[in-house]
Parts: C-alpha cells; structure tokens; sequence
C-alpha cells in the first residue's frame, strides 16, 4: 500500500515537472503566435460591432524572426506567407466599417492556410474565428 502511494505520488510530480518543462520551454514563436490568437478573438468581437480596428499587427513583425520549437515549422515558403500575413493586417486595420467582416476573414484565412504548410494544430481554432 504505501509503494502505491510513493509510486502514485512520484508519478504526479513527474507529470508536473513535465508539464511545467514544457510551459517553460515554450518557443518564441509560439508565443507569438499564442498572443495572436488572444488579439483575434478580441478583434473578432470589434468586427462584429463595427468598431475600427486599433493598429494591433506592429508587434508582429517578430513573425519573421521568432525562433520555433522545430526548424521544420518554418520552410521555404514561411517568409512569404508571413509577409502576406502582415500586409493583411494592415488592410484589416485600414478597411472601413463596410470591408471589415471581409478582411478579418481574409486574415484568418491566411493564417489557416500557413498552418495547413507548417503546423496543422490550432486550424480548427482558427475555423472557428471566422464569420459568417
């Protein structure tokens, strides 16, 4: 009984160091791209109101820089589909209230279709940012 509980209790602490190893080992660019998703979500409701978008895309420009956990999660084509990534953020952030709905899908667009190339993981999050 008390080697059940030792080895339960040794292998709860693994599963938190593993946990907190991984959290902290969290790439730069996945940070970045993490702080992406929260400001689409909060853009996402500003589109729905109709409110003009805040210039929010200029701490992006990492996007080209940021160091990822796998060098395979940038290949050739990342440079580019970064590149258009940005300049979409500015036509969403120069549209009018009338091109707002159609630009902010446009950008999630892009960014659905660069982690179809690179990392399919967060697409059915990003599927779920469109609107109708």
């Amino acid at each position: 009984m008390k080697l059940t509980r030792l080895l339960l209790g040794s292998l709860a602490g693994f599963s938190v160091l593993l946990v907190l190893t991984a959290w902290q080992s969290e790439s730069e660019l996945s940070k970045l791209m993490r702080n992406m998703s929260n400001d689409m979500k909060r853009i996402r409701v500003k589109v729905q109101e109709g409110q003009k978008i805040p210039q929010f895309y200029k701490k992006y420009d990492k996007i080209h820089t940021a160091k990822p956990s796998v060098d395979s999660k940038k290949g050739e084509e990342f440079p580019e589909m970064a590149t258009a990534f940005l300049k979409q953020c500015e036509r969403l952030g120069s549209s009018d209230k009338s091109q707002l709905r159609i630009e902010y899908n446009n950008l999630v667009q892009s960014c659905i279709r660069c982690h179809e190339k690179y990392c399919p993981g967060p697409i059915t999050m990003l599927k779920r940012l469109k609107l109708p």
